[in-house]
């Protein structure tokens, strides 16, 4: 399965800090958007982590780009028929790894479906 858009939350100084940012790597297209003006439904994500990065922001080093989504597609929409079952989060500050509410290490897991909604990241 192909999976050619990856989605990241951008912290990167200037008008785009703050927001998802959806790339295209094979045509390298990159479009941002607000999370509060709309959700995304992400398509057979897989979550990825650069874990030595990972590990030096867990230990005080300034942040990197070290964690991102990888999907087949994704949809942008404004409301959700919200049926979703659980959060997953990343913050290498506390936690060098994805992770969800016990703190499993979910790092290469794959997911049919995923949504962002505002900063959160849910199944």
């Amino acid at each position: 399965m192909k999976r050619k858009f990856k989605i990241r939350f951008h912290l990167g100084a200037g008008e785009n800090f703050m927001k998802w940012r959806i790339e295209n790597v094979d045509d390298k297209t990159v479009s941002f958007f607000d999370p509060s003006n709309f959700n995304v439904i992400i398509k057979d994500g897989k979550l990825y982590n650069q874990k030595s990065a990972a590990k030096k922001i867990n230990e005080g080093a300034n942040k990197t780009v070290c964690a991102w989504i990888m999907a087949t597609d994704y949809k942008m929409t404004k409301l959700f028929d919200n049926e979703i079952q659980s959060e997953i989060k990343y913050n290498p500050r506390t936690t060098p790894h994805w992770t969800n509410k016990d703190g499993d290490n979910l790092d290469g897991k794959e997911y049919k479906t995923m949504y962002i909604i505002n900063k959160r990241i849910l199944l």
